[in-house]
């Protein structure tokens, strides 16, 4: 990560003893931009000395962070340069937590509209496939079209082994997904007409995991051998899509944004790893009821509207939207007692500006 500080008006020993301590606040500022590029990871900082007489005077930071997704900003003013330095960290740390959770969720969101479309097009030719008894064909139409599926299912084997219902890598993401395809093959033509296939899908995987849990020993995958040879194992990468795609990676973690919106987590949540931090959000999310854990999810995490778990889950729609922030408040009040997340109405550490892009 590169880091221009530019220092007005203060002489050589303050300069110095400024740019140590800025020093001491990048390596908070470089982790939590660690998922970009390492050419794109730069920090401009000026500050300012302004005297306006012989009893006032004060420092002034500004400091941008170009992104490709957006320029995030923030600036701040006191008598002590270091306060400075203090909040102008602060509000980048936050704008940069905002930032990457803002544009996270909108890459996220349309990939989902995208692969929904993907399917309700091809739902056509994967219904003419099942009549024609064309199975290579069902599976070659589908595949392409899973990336949200496999997403759901890294995310539930995630859940399942913290909780300690399954052992770290009994069960596969292909393995799952395997079954699933295999699930719907046979159950097409009996699908329900009141859910898309997409929450169609998910439905299937969530009753195959649940039907899995409960067996000893447990089964692996269930196509037939000869699905390796017209089936590639790898979805294939639409042209458009986003560079942010690379940062998501295969462990894709849970985030404070996604699951609390607008939340704010401490020092002490900031000091955590990643896969660390999933695991306090997912303790919580285990022991809820399944309904409202499977609701909480679907909304919080795959963006689906209440209306539609509703039908999935075949209950009235208020019963979904109590049960999402029920789900919510649950998660918050856990994490404050933990001491990871501040509690609202705290005041800011200081303003700031964010020129955000995304989704545009």
């Amino acid at each position: 990560m590169s880091s221009h500080l530019v220092l007005n008006g203060v002489d050589e020993a303050e300069k110095a003893h400024l740019e140590s301590y800025w020093a001491k606040k990048l390596p908070r500022l470089q982790k939590l931009l660690a998922p970009f590029r390492t050419d794109l990871r730069e920090i401009r900082l000026t500050v300012g000395h302004h005297q306006q007489d012989s009893h006032r005077s004060w420092y002034e930071g500004r400091a941008v962070i170009p992104l490709p997704t957006g320029t995030l900003a923030a600036n701040a003013e006191n008598e002590d340069p270091l306060v400075v330095l203090d909040r102008v960290a602060d509000a980048l740390a936050t704008e940069i937590k905002r930032h990457k959770e803002r544009v996270r969720r909108d890459y996220i969101s349309r990939r989902k509209d995208r692969d929904r479309a993907g399917l309700s097009a091809a739902g056509p030719l994967l219904q003419r496939s099942v009549e024609d008894g064309r199975w290579e064909d069902f599976f070659r139409l589908l595949r392409p079209h899973l990336r949200s599926l496999r997403d759901h299912a890294r995310r539930e084997l995630r859940r399942l082994e913290q909780d300690g219902t399954i052992h770290r890598r009994e069960v596969t993401v292909d393995d799952l997904l395997d079954e699933v395809l295999a699930q719907a093959w046979q159950r097409y033509g009996n699908r329900p007409r009141h859910l898309s296939l997409d929450l169609w899908l998910i439905d299937l995987l969530d009753n195959v995991l649940e039907r899995w849990i409960k067996q000893e020993p447990r089964p692996h995958a269930s196509l037939e051998a000869k699905a390796d040879e017209v089936i590639p194992e790898e979805v294939p990468r639409q042209d458009d899509e986003e560079w942010w795609a690379e940062l998501l990676g295969e462990e894709e973690t849970l985030t404070l944004g996604d699951l609390i919106p607008a939340a704010e987590g401490t020092d002490a949540w900031d000091q955590l790893e990643a896969d660390e931090q999933s695991d306090r959000l997912l303790s919580p999310i285990n022991e809820l009821p399944p309904a409202r854990r499977q609701a909480f999810l679907l909304s919080a995490l795959e963006d689906y509207p209440t209306d539609e778990i509703a039908g999935l889950q075949g209950r009235p729609e208020s019963e979904v939207k109590k049960d999402i922030e029920l789900a919510r408040q649950t998660l918050r009040d856990r994490l404050l007692a933990g001491g990871y997340l501040q509690a609202a109405g705290e005041p800011a550490t200081v303003s700031s500006i964010a020129g955000e892009t995304a989704g545009t």
